[in-house]
């Protein structure tokens, strides 16, 4: 996986901040610890480089957030802010915790780790901001040596790279998307159900660390099974992809790329006239829009999801669904990265709940223990999924929802279950 490269200082300095724990209690509730005791995450916040680390917040809690404002993938931040800035108003408007509210500080990075390590280094060293949030997988990697040094959270990034999913050197980072590797697990069990005597598989991989750490994870996924991943084509050119792949025959195409690119690839494929039995999609690839912009070509597509859909009749009186649109109220509601958006701004509020209670009050200190270990059912997650952090591993969500794209009427349809992914 090409991710940034920690140097030795920063693994000593890193280590000096570094977790210790045990197992997290029993799912179904919040499993914070206000000491950090031996039932919980503890860190050792002598030796950071913070010293506001176990400061009480008053007033406001200030986050900033580094994020793609223009760029490649500017118009899907855009549906992701929406639901984000909503909850976080409702959140305010209501009073926050006692009386604290959440500034947000936003920099534009262009989807690009070096702004991104920009960014970091003026929201910590100028802004003294309490915690930190940014958008894919480079930026988490630009940021977090220096976080991780400073001791500044950083909450719910979109992104899950398996690297910064080590507790024992990155403490201080709590990623938002589903792991890779479950994420993995899931898309190889899903084609072998489809295919159980094997198929060929083509990947479309984007060039970004998003795209390589899904490539990556996946073809571990596959290794020892009935997969035969035939064809790797970059996917830089939507078009030159379709070609590659449709030379090659494949019968699964598994689409290893960011959310902005799922459209483009049916639509290419449908262009070269290549229709493969199955394309697969990761979870990211969840945007209604692209799928409705490549008309029939996206028939059938299949995507992981863990979120609800409030355009789902079915889901009307769905209180989850009620609150949520009580409060997103714009044209793109319905979309599943607005969604997205709302439940990232909704744990944050959460594990701020929790930390505000803990012994020593709303610390940035109290904050991470309290994001380490905390089972929590976000209203706009399907029942049956929960958000699951435990002292020792984050599993992030616990389950998939499998959707396939109706072409007809526009919309994802349920297949099945949930699939649990909550096991180590």
């Amino acid at each position: 996986m090409a991710v940034a490269v920690v140097s030795s200082v920063a693994v000593v300095t890193m280590a000096a901040c570094s977790s210790s724990s045990s197992s997290g209690s029993s799912a179904g509730s919040d499993n914070s610890s206000g000491s950090g005791s031996a039932s919980g995450f503890n860190v050792n916040t002598g030796d950071c480089n913070n010293p506001n680390v176990n400061k009480v917040v008053t007033g406001s809690w200030t986050v900033g957030y580094s994020l793609p404002l223009s760029g490649p993938v500017a118009g899907v931040v855009e549906y992701s802010m929406e639901g984000w800035k909503a909850r976080i108003k409702a959140f305010n408007d209501a009073g926050g915790i006692d009386g604290v509210k959440i500034n947000v500080k936003y920099l534009d990075d262009q989807f690009t780790p070096s702004m991104a390590k920009t960014n970091v280094t003026q929201f910590i060293e100028s802004d003294h901001v309490d915690s930190l949030i940014t958008f894919g997988t480079g930026s988490v990697g630009a940021m977090a040596d220096l976080q991780n040094a400073d001791c500044v959270p950083l909450l719910y990034p979109s992104s899950s790279v398996e690297q910064y999913r080590d507790i024992s050197n990155y403490p201080w980072t709590v990623q938002f998307l589903p792991s890779g590797t479950a994420e993995a697990r899931y898309d190889v069990k899903y084609i072998l159900s489809r295919f159980p005597s094997g198929a060929t598989v083509g990947i479309a991989q984007d060039q970004t660390q998003s795209g390589l750490g899904e490539y990556k994870a996946f073809v571990n996924a596959a290794k020892g099974t009935k997969l035969d991943i035939s064809v790797v084509a970059d996917e830089t050119d939507p078009n030159a992809a379709a070609t590659k792949l449709a030379a090659g025959k494949v019968e699964v195409v598994y689409n290893a790329g960011i959310t902005n690119e799922c459209g483009p690839l049916v639509t290419a494929l449908q262009r070269v006239g290549f229709t493969p039995k199955l394309v697969l999609n990761p979870s990211n690839c969840a945007d209604s829009t692209g799928y409705v912009q490549a008309g029939e070509a996206a028939n059938g597509n299949v995507v992981p999801s863990y979120l609800k859909n409030p355009a789902d009749p079915a889901l009307a009186n769905d209180p989850g669904v009620k609150e949520y649109l009580s409060q997103v109220t714009t044209a793109n509601k319905d979309n599943s990265i607005a969604v997205a958006g709302w439940v990232q701004a909704d744990l944050l509020i959460h594990t701020l709940q929790l930390a505000a209670k803990m012994p020593g009050g709303l610390t940035q200190a109290n904050a991470i223990r309290a994001a380490r270990n905390m089972t929590y059912a976000s209203p706009m997650l399907p029942n049956g999924i929960s958000w699951i952090s435990k002292p020792n591993e984050l599993i992030g969500m616990s389950g998939f929802q499998t959707l396939v794209w109706n072409a007809a009427t526009k919309t994802f349809t349920t297949q099945g279950g949930i699939i649990d992914l909550s096991a180590s």
